[in-house]
């Protein structure tokens, strides 16, 4: 249903890769949203207070955050979309992630109000009136979140924001929040336990955790988040499809917002290889994964002695060492120069960003191992944190 009602208001709607469409779908929802949590904050507020539910407010007010919410949302997607300028060259994508935050904090602030309001409740009961008003009201209003759900969830994914998927699951949890709600209404009418306030107190700490796992999910990405390890493989396998590279190391990868990747990586090429064509394919590379992928790269070329037997020999054995300390670590840059007394073996060792060995110990492992092959040589080691 959404994409029909997209096909009414943005033009090429199919296109969801476009930085403008994906603005214009971003527009749409939070519109859509906004509309929705309305009209439900006057259904809900309104009901709550005639049959005196602090469950219902509760929920009422959940609904008014969601608007606040819904707001930062679309500032979000339009600022996000302002063109590069000379302060910030790299463009306004992150502006959607502080939406985010936005989001998470609107929604932890109605939560820790709302569970202060049910608390008292508890302590201070009040008789809830029941209405089949307000059942109908409840029930419709779990059908709407649902059709929110989807439309924030569906749309989320096809433009991967963030945002509209924490849009969605937000929703979602609305859908738990006002189902609780609709079960102490029901309740009321046959007992005397505070049941409103309970549910009310229950229904607020469902907000908190959401607000927490929104912050979450937009926090990350401006500290840093490790890229989707499904692209890194498929980015990979694309650049090494072509004649060239034969291997890629030292990938790392920078988010400035949705659709504003950029990725530098070195590839190791022949080092007997012609560097004109090399450079020209390098060129087209980078060129094809910005159309593919949407990431604008940066390549470096490393050229590697893939004809020297005792060179090749040699780096196995010392991979086979450092394999032995970690399965998790790995060789690159390797390299041989040859003198009177000794014989330099340079290499950088890759090892996972979460790895707390102590570098001067590990070096000294490695060399320790290396000169049991052979007493000339002599280990120049750099040690490398995995960005991806």
């Amino acid at each position: 249903m959404i994409f029909s009602i997209a096909k009414l208001f943005i033009k090429d709607h199919e296109n969801f890769k476009d930085k403008h469409i994906r603005e214009k779908y971003g527009t749409l929802c939070s519109i859509l949203s906004i509309i929705c949590n309305i009209i439900l904050v006057i259904f809900k507020m309104s009901i709550g207070f005639i049959v005196n539910s602090v469950a219902i407010m509760a929920d009422g007010l959940n609904n008014l955050s969601d608007v606040g919410s819904n707001l930062a949302s679309l500032f979000g997607f339009k600022l996000a979309n302002k063109h590069p300028d000379h302060d910030h060259p790299y463009g306004h994508g992150r502006y959607e992630y502080i939406a985010g935050l936005v989001i998470a904090f609107l929604i932890l602030l109605v939560g820790i109000q709302s569970l202060k309001d049910s608390v008292l409740k508890i302590f201070a009961p009040e008789k809830v009136l029941f209405s089949y008003i307000a059942v109908i009201i409840l029930i419709v209003s779990i059908f709407i979140k649902l059709w929110m759900y989807s439309f924030n969830k569906t749309v989320g994914k096809k433009i991967e924001s963030a945002t509209l998927k924490a849009a969605g699951q937000d929703s979602l949890n609305d859908v738990l929040s006002t189902a609780a709600t609709l079960l102490a209404l029901c309740l009321t009418p046959v007992t005397d336990l505070p049941v409103d306030g309970i549910i009310g107190a229950v229904v607020s700490v469902f907000v908190i955790l959401a607000g927490i796992e929104v912050f979450k999910e937009t926090i990350d990405p401006l500290l840093g988040l490790a890229p989707n390890k499904e692209l890194i493989n498929n980015i990979e396998k694309f650049i090494l499809a072509y004649e060239k590279p034969l291997g890629i190391h030292d990938l790392m990868m920078h988010d400035y917002g949705p659709g504003r990747m950029f990725m530098t990586v070195h590839v190791e090429v022949d080092r007997c290889g012609d560097i004109m064509e090399i450079h020209e394919e390098i060129d087209e590379i980078e060129r094809a994964i910005h159309h593919e992928f949407g990431i604008l790269t940066t390549i470096h070329y490393d050229p590697i002695d893939i004809h020297n037997p005792i060179l090749n020999s040699l780096k196995e054995q010392v991979l086979e060492i450092v394999k032995g300390i970690s399965e998790s670590y790995s060789i690159h840059d390797f390299r041989m120069v040859s003198g009177e007394n000794k014989t330099n073996l340079i290499f950088d060792v890759l090892i996972p960003a979460d790895d707390k060995i102590e570098h001067r110990l590990l070096k000294k492992q490695i060399s320790d191992e290396v000169l049991k092959l052979d007493k000339r040589y002599h280990c120049v080691i750099e040690i490398d944190h995995a960005f991806v």
